[in-house]
């Protein structure tokens, strides 16, 4: 008789549609569905929307759920034996001392800086099963790339070892956005950095947040030279637009566009962050726009104030 697999260390994270989990398991939305209405299982969560959102450990449910029918073995059975699976693993995870969040980020940068991917990727599925999904971003991921840049800076790694790294987290995060965008209710926000500014990991970061509160994100990335940004803002017409810097340099560029793009949209909202500016506040004083905050989580909470104020003048 079929055992389940071990689905302890599967992520939790609730990032996929419904969409994205039929192509994932070749099962039709209509039968996991049933499946979750007669047996509890899978578990989506669900965006303020109502949208379903599965994980990676609903995708395995359904998967081990589908072989088991496909052998034959009536539904109603394998849900038993799947749930009896799942409850000892919870509990065993549970009495399990887990390991805290910079754990995880220290043995990350270990596993990035000596090429090992299957661990880095075992790494992220370990600390997105046992921790909150912005936690992992901001307590995880982002000091350990900040460790990785510190540590090429000391000469301790070298360039391609910093660059596996940064590639390894930007195709990841890049994915995530992906799934999230999928559930856009709210209005357009263009995000992107300074015309030479080759860091954007932050900006993902952002982006993330935004996603994941129903903004409608148009992420043009890196290196996204003046005339390019001003076309598209005029083809896509946001309600917001976001930019990066995290040099001295790239700030002084993001001065220019800021000019440029209040002199051309000057009803367009304009926000500004990036590392630069954490360290050197005073550079805000000559920004057009709004400083978003130091983080991830204060930008998104900068722009659901930014945005309300425009809808509330607006409507006045």
């Amino acid at each position: 008789m079929a055992q389940p697999p071990t689905f302890a260390h599967y992520s939790t994270s609730p990032i996929y549609n419904t969409k994205a989990v039929a192509r994932e398991t070749s099962v039709p939305p209509d039968t996991f569905r049933a499946w979750e209405r007669r047996y509890g299982v899978p578990r989506p969560q669900r965006t303020p929307g109502g949208h379903r959102l599965y994980s990676e450990r609903d995708i395995a449910v359904i998967r081990w759920l589908r072989d088991r029918t496909e052998e034959g073995m009536n539904i109603s059975h394998a849900v038993m034996l799947l749930t009896s699976a799942l409850d000892e693993q919870v509990t065993a995870l549970v009495t399990d001392e887990a390991r805290g969040i910079e754990r995880i980020a220290e043995d990350l940068v270990s596993a990035l800086t000596v090429f090992d991917a299957q661990q880095a990727e075992a790494l992220l599925s370990e600390a997105f099963a046992l921790y909150p999904f912005e936690r992992v971003l901001l307590e995880g991921i982002q000091p350990a790339m900040i460790e990785v840049g510190e540590r090429w800076h000391r000469n301790e790694i070298n360039v391609a070892a910093e660059h596996f790294a940064t590639e390894f987290i930007r195709r990841k995060l890049a994915g995530l956005l992906n799934v999230f965008e999928n559930n856009a209710q709210r209005d357009t926000i263009v995000v992107a950095c300074a015309p030479t500014e080759l860091h954007d990991i932050g900006l993902l970061f952002a982006s993330l947040f935004l996603v994941r509160r129903g903004w409608h994100v148009v992420y043009l990335g890196p290196q996204v030279p003046l005339p390019d940004l001003l076309e598209t803002l005029r083809t896509v017409k946001p309600s917001l637009v976001c930019l990066s810097a995290t040099t001295f340099e790239t700030a002084l560029e993001l001065l220019e566009v800021a000019r440029a793009i209040e002199a051309e949209f000057p009803t367009l909202r304009f926000g500004y962050g990036g590392r630069v500016f954490n360290i050197n506040p005073e550079l805000c004083a000559e920004m057009p726009g709004m400083f978003l905050g130091e983080d991830a989580r204060t930008l998104t909470e900068t722009v659901g104030t930014l945005m309300a104020r425009g809808s509330t003048s607006s409507n006045n």
